[in-house]
């Protein structure tokens, strides 16, 4: 169905680009929408450079659950912020965004157009809402003092994040430990809410922002193949075991997000494997909803409040 409206997004596109040679093209999309295939075929006509926006593509090692564009493919078509640190390391929000303008001016330096391409949320808001994120640097032994609080107090640190920023709270899941942490680390450094520091401001370059919609239905039922297909080749078993033999595991943030935290519970026996596909096939369902969710917001955007020096192109699948 995508190949059918290919034309029309590419068209747009272009126009787009020849218009604001300076700007940007951010493409959104729930999980298993076609991100990788589209992004590849539109670089071919837009002379573009891709840039990630996934929370788990900048981790080394870490292809096969990520769904990585392969080495070849890279090698043709210029990809960035992908395998740039390894997966015990801390990466910031506030790091990601000005690597990402740094990207982005050195590709419009060369004459090529950014091509903003969705993973997480908060990453493609980065650009969309220009926030102001907070210079705050990471705080390891604190932060290890809070997840050893959050191992014996299951859902100790979205309470503590409920009373010091119930505005931030609101924003993410309780069992987003990753995003809880940073917010609460911003309030032991700053004393500042993180949601009065993080504050949306006017986009720095024009944007296109191209949705993909698919049916829900449809998207899960291309999830739960995508997933049955990995764990049949025993890919994805495969690289989790590589990666616990490299001494990477669950207490690591880059190992505790769907299709790791699984696939490691399964090969240490927690359950086997049909449970292990139930389970993944349950957290990916929900992590689309989560996605669907925001995309509703940028489609509220685009027919109630469009931002200044933003277009917007919704795409039905």
């Amino acid at each position: 169905m995508l190949d059918s409206q290919f034309e029309t997004i590419l068209t747009r596109c272009q126009q787009f680009a020849a218009t604001n040679p300076k700007g940007i093209i951010m493409i959104w999309w729930a999980t298993a929408t076609g991100k990788t295939s589209l992004s590849l075929r539109l670089s071919e006509h837009l002379h573009s450079e891709i840039i990630s926006a996934d929370s788990r593509q900048i981790y080394r090692y870490m292809d096969i659950g990520t769904d990585k564009i392969s080495l070849a493919e890279r090698w043709d078509t210029p990809h960035h912020m992908i395998d740039i640190v390894d997966p015990d390391e801390t990466y910031t929000a506030g790091q990601r965004k000005e690597q990402t303008i740094q990207h982005i001016s050195h590709i419009h330096s060369r004459d090529h157009i950014p091509l903003v391409v969705w993973g997480t949320g908060l990453y493609m808001d980065m650009l969309y809402k220009n926030f102001a994120m907070p210079d705050v640097a990471p705080d390891q032994e604190w932060r290890d003092q809070m997840m050893e609080q959050e191992t014996d107090s299951p859902g100790f640190l979205f309470d503590q994040l409920t009373q010091v920023d119930p505005e931030e709270a609101m924003k993410h899941h309780p069992n987003s430990l990753r995003y809880v942490l940073r917010a609460l680390e911003i309030h032991h450094k700053t004393w500042q809410k993180k949601s009065d520091l993080a504050k949306e401001l006017p986009v720095q370059r024009p944007i296109l922002m191209i949705g993909l919609w698919r049916d829900k239905e449809d998207t899960n039922k291309r999830i739960n193949k995508r997933i049955k297909q990995m764990l049949a080749d025993g890919a994805l078993v495969q690289e989790n075991k590589k990666l616990l033999d490299m001494w990477y595991d669950t207490s690591h943030t880059a190992m505790n997000g769907i299709w790791y935290k699984e696939v490691v519970w399964y090969i240490q026996w927690a359950y086997g494997l049909d449970r292990c596909e139930e389970l993944m096939k349950r957290n990916t369902h929900r992590y689309a909803k989560r996605q669907r969710s925001r995309f509703r917001r940028y489609i509220m955007d685009s027919k109630a409040r469009p931002k200044e020096h933003v277009e917007y192109m919704v795409v039905e699948l």
